[in-house]
């Protein structure tokens, strides 16, 4: 009869002189590999039985994610009313890992099938019996698993058979390999869809627009983008005159390049005399002092000119960023209450002249009304009048070009010099 201590012994040298190995031989002995004890059952499956307990030491190869190699000894009996068979036992099985053959797979339990051989060794002889079962490990620590199986035996076709028989175990085993790492619990199939999973999602990233601007979110420099605002190539809002206010909310999108803003996008002026600081060449004149169009003071003002107030295109409304300078000309007004002005309404030259002479009259009138009802200006002292496209500031032929921070050529002509509303000193 084979003796269990013997091979227990002998076990227990290959293991410990495994681990006193460097290189290789430690490697293949160890590397996610397992060695465990278990208890179990013996029965046989007809009804004449009784139950009998086996202890068994064994250890796991894990070759790959899916097939692990398994040898162990094992000690037990198969009784019945008439006879018992006490036996000593080598086994060897391959353990095939169902759980990581499909996605998705539980991160504590792993179902196994088993199939191999017992080779029993016994008083009247040896048997060697060929096993299928199955079982489920749970990771009860990093190195620790539990280990519950269930597996049938049987030689019938033998000379001297060996009835089927049921074997049942619980057991302990301990992992070299931590779990975080060892190949029989980390599913290569999860890994791959994960990886999938993540390309799809940067993939879906590249057509997402979340501001729906036209530029994926991949590339968009601003996620949140009003709807409906023009962006350039990178999915930021356009700022034609790049004073770093956003056309969208420049209420002066045209000042000229270089010169400081307002969070509004309006030029400063910093006296408050209605000519902006960039082309004022006495920016500290004193508040109601009347000034030419560089902000000169001017004194003696007879026949002088006032800030002018611009429009947009076919518009007769007065902007918010000409509020400003229409309190420049009623400060003007206030200090000197015998000044009266004369209100000069003047188009662009798109369209025909009649009607450009008419909406150049509504600005003038826009203009009055704006002096009158905002700042109290008695509108006797102002007189409103048109002169249409008749008096150009500006050549409406030439156009200005600028290229962006991104690359991008725009192109503006100077008709909106030409909407405008002038004031003159009577």
């Amino acid at each position: 009869m084979i003796n269990l201590k013997n091979l227990a012994l002998a076990s227990l040298f290959v293991t410990t002189s495994a681990f006193a190995q460097d290189g290789g031989l430690k490697g293949l002995v160890l590397d996610n590999a397992s060695i465990g004890v278990d208890v179990g059952a013996f029965r046989y499956v007809s009804a004449d039985r009784n139950l009998d307990v086996a202890f068994g030491l064994n250890y796991t190869k894990q070759i790959n994610s899916v097939f692990a190699l398994q040898a162990g000894v094992l000690n037990g009996a198969l009784s019945n009313e008439a006879e018992e068979l006490a036996f000593n036992a080598l086994t060897l099985k391959g353990l095939i890992n169902l759980t990581n053959l499909s996605v998705g797979s539980s991160p504590k339990a792993k179902l196994y099938l088993s199939g191999g051989v017992n080779v029993l060794s016994f008083d009247d002889g040896n048997a060697v019996i060929p096993t299928l079962g199955a079982g489920i490990k749970y990771a009860l620590y990093n190195n620790i698993d539990l280990d519950l199986s269930a597996a049938f035996g049987s030689t019938p076709l033998t000379s001297d058979p060996i009835n089927t028989h049921l074997i049942t175990n619980i057991g302990v085993n301990y992992k070299f390999t931590k779990k975080d790492v060892a190949v029989e619990w980390n599913n290569p199939l999860d890994a791959m869809y994960g990886d999938i999973a993540t390309v799809k999602t940067e993939i879906e990233g590249l057509s997402t627009d979340t501001d729906g601007d036209g530029v994926a979110d991949a590339f968009d420099g601003d996620n949140n983008t009003p709807e409906g605002v023009a962006v350039d190539g990178k999915g930021n809002a356009l700022d034609v005159d790049m004073d770093g206010v956003a056309d969208y909310a420049d209420e002066d999108p045209f000042t000229a390049r270089g010169v400081q803003v307002d969070a509004n996008g309006r030029e400063l002026d910093s006296d408050k005399d209605g000519v902006a600081n960039s082309i004022d060449i006495e920016p500290n004149t004193e508040s109601g002092a009347t000034v030419n169009f560089q902000g000169k003071e001017i004194r003696g003002a007879k026949g002088a000119f006032m800030p002018a107030v611009y429009f947009d295109f076919n518009s007769a409304k007065v902007s918010y960023a000409n509020y400003e300078r229409l309190a420049a000309v009623a400060s003007l007004l206030q200090a000197n209450p015998k000044y009266k002005l004369s209100v000069i309404g003047y188009a662009d030259a798109v369209g025909n002249s009649a009607n450009n002479h008419k909406i150049a009259l509504r600005r003038a009138n826009a203009v009055v009304d704006a002096l009158s009802s905002m700042f109290s200006i008695d509108a006797s002292r102002l007189t409103a009048s048109s002169k249409g496209e008749d008096a150009p500031l500006a050549n409406e032929s030439v156009k200005v070009t600028e290229t962006t921070a991104d690359g991008q050529v725009i192109s503006n002509n100077l008709t909106r010099m030409n909407r405008r509303v002038e004031f003159v000193i009577e």
